[in-house]
């Protein structure tokens, strides 16, 4: 059932895979199986084709692919709900850097095409859903609980939004990444790092920064887990 429902939320698009993320990471909603099936849509979701996609990044940045990268991966290495990302290498030229210099290694993060169309009308149709929902529960189902369903999704269709023009992500990169250093807190043992961007090659629908390998927290060893745990919450507070 929980492998049905991933792929539904593959087939139906963007709106429908975020929303399976977000379940993805709610164990006080759906059980671990289902979660870890769920999780597949965080970084594995279906490519779309990576003409496309060069082809956004040219129109996007007004110059041919390989006039700004020496080299760029020919199929993406992750793809998620409104995104997929290629690793490439920037000329040195491009940043005004001398050529003699070591080109940039980046991810290049590049969005679905009409994806923002699509989000629109999903975002109406599970808003409408959600109003049919608020009212069933207050007439039949709890007419005593307090939840307001409407406002709920209201709240999450703002972020939703939000996250498709990727100059708000670059802006709040650069933030975090300043405040991050004024504080000490970038990178080192007990910090964290916060990827470079490279705002002359970013737009609302290109995202381009520093390259930095890692894994997942769920990927690490038990004692890592537990000393990155703490830093988080460090971080976080």
């Amino acid at each position: 059932l929980a492998k049905q429902a991933r792929e539904s939320m593959e087939e139906l698009g963007p709106t429908y895979i975020k929303v399976g993320q977000m379940l993805s990471v709610r164990p006080d909603v759906l059980p671990a199986e289902a979660m870890d099936e769920l999780a597949k849509l965080q970084d594995g979701v279906p490519q779309f084709d990576s003409s496309v996609a060069f082809a956004t990044i040219e129109s996007e940045l007004g110059a041919p692919v390989n006039e700004i990268f020496e080299e760029i991966s020919p199929e993406p290495i992750a793809a998620a709900s409104l995104a997929q990302v290629y690793k490439a290498r920037v000329r040195p030229s491009v940043l005004g850097r001398g050529d003699d210099e070591e080109p940039v290694t980046v991810a290049v993060k590049v969005q679905r095409p009409s994806v923002k169309a699509l989000a629109s009308k999903d975002l109406y149709v599970l808003r409408r859903a959600s109003e049919i929902y608020q009212g069933l529960m207050d007439r039949y189902i709890a007419p005593n609980q307090r939840t307001d369903y409407v406002s709920l999704f209201n709240e999450w269709a703002v972020g939703f939004y939000t996250e498709l023009d990727f100059l708000n992500e670059m802006d709040n990169q650069l933030r975090m990444r300043g405040l991050f250093e004024e504080r000490g807190m970038l990178g080192g043992e007990n910090g964290v790092y916060i990827p470079k961007v490279y705002e002359s090659l970013c737009s609302s629908r290109v995202l381009v920064t520093e390259f930095v390998d890692g894994k997942k927290l769920s990927q690490c060893e038990p004692a890592e887990i537990k000393v990155l745990t703490k830093v988080g919450q460090d971080v976080f507070l």
